[in-house]
C-alpha cells in the first residue's frame, strides 16, 4: 500500500517523497506533470544521494492555491521542514526556472545546479508558429475545455513532447489527464524581480545544462542564453529527444547527471 507524505509549509500542503542517504538532491518537475516525472530517476539517484521529489503547489497531490504564493518560498520551507540546509537542485522545464530563481534567492542552500530544457523568467522571445500551437494546446489543457482530449493528443504527438517508448508515453498521458490547472488562470504565482534573465551572471554554482535537439526554438534560445550568462556551466545536447529527456531517454540522462554530480563532488 502506497504511503503519502505531506508537509504543511508556507500556508499550504506539499506532497513529497524521499529516499536514500547522503547529500540532498531535489527534483523539480515540469508544468502539466507531477512528481511521477522522476520515476526513472528517483530510486536510482537514491543509491547515491538523499533524493526528494515533490508535487509543486497546484500539481499532483499538493494543495491547490487560493492566494498569491512563491514556488521559491515553498521549496525553502520544504527544505526547512525536512531539516536540509544544502542540496543539489535539478529542474526540468518550469522546474528549471524555479531552480534558477531559488539559486538566485538562496545561493547558500544550493550545491550544484542541473537544468534540463528550462524556462527562464523574464526572457523575451518571439514565438514561432509551432510554439503558438503548443501554447494554445497547453491553454486548453489548463482550462480542461471541450478540446481537452484533442489537445493532449496534439501534445503527445508534437516533437517537443513526443516520447519514443510506450511506457513513458502512457505515463505522460496520465500526468496530462490528471493535472488540474484551472487555478493557473488566476495569476497567483509570484515571480521575483528583477527577473532571473537579468541576473544570470550572479549564478556562481557549478551548473549542468541539458537540452534536446527536438525541443522548441524558445527553449533552445534560452539554453544558449544560460550558457552565455552563467559563470560555470557545462552544456550537453541530447540528440533525437525533446523537452523531457529524463522521461524519454532516462539511461542517457541519468548517466550524464550522475557523472556530473559525482565528479563535481570529487572535485574533478
Amino acid at each position: 500500500m502506497q504511503t503519502y507524505y505531506f508537509a504543511d509549509v508556507n500556508g499550504t500542503r506539499i506532497h513529497y517523497e524521499m529516499v536514500g542517504e547522503g547529500a540532498a538532491l531535489v527534483l523539480i518537475h515540469s508544468g502539466y506533470t507531477d512528481l511521477r516525472l522522476w520515476d526513472n530517476q528517483f530510486e536510482l539517484f537514491g543509491k547515491h544521494f538523499k533524493v526528494i521529489r515533490f508535487d509543486l503547489r497546484g500539481f499532483g497531490r499538493s494543495s491547490k492555491p487560493s492566494k498569491p504564493f512563491s514556488y521559491v518560498e515553498d521549496l525553502k520551507e520544504l527544505l526547512n521542514y525536512l531539516g536540509i540546509d544544502r542540496a543539489h537542485i535539478v529542474g526540468v522545464s518550469m522546474g528549471g526556472s524555479i531552480a534558477i530563481d531559488f539559486t538566485l534567492q538562496y545561493p547558500d542552500l544550493v550545491d550544484y545546479l542541473v537544468l534540463s530544457g528550462p524556462s527562464l523568467n523574464g526572457y523575451l522571445y518571439e514565438n514561432d508558429e509551432a510554439s503558438i500551437k503548443r501554447a494554445l494546446a497547453g491553454m486548453s489543457i489548463i482550462k480542461r475545455d471541450e478540446k481537452f482530449s484533442q489537445s493532449i493528443e496534439f501534445m503527445l504527438d508534437d516533437p517537443m513532447w513526443k516520447q519514443r517508448n510506450l511506457k513513458s508515453q502512457k505515463l505522460l498521458r496520465n500526468m496530462f489527464e490528471d493535472t488540474s490547472l484551472e487555478w493557473f488562470l488566476d495569476d497567483l504565482v509570484q515571480i521575483a524581480k528583477p527577473h532571473a534573465s537579468e541576473r544570470l551572471s550572479e549564478i556562481r554554482k557549478r551548473t549542468l545544462l541539458l537540452v534536446g535537439t527536438e525541443d522548441s526554438l524558445p527553449v533552445i534560445e534560452i539554453a544558449n542564453a544560460l550558457e552565455l550568462g552563467i559563470t560555470s556551466v557545462k552544456k550537453v545536447t541530447l540528440s533525437d529527444t525533446g523537452h523531457l529527456p529524463n522521461l524519454d531517454k532516462p539511461e542517457e540522462f541519468n548517466k550524464i547527471v550522475l557523472e556530473f554530480l559525482i565528479n563535481s563532488k570529487e572535485g574533478n
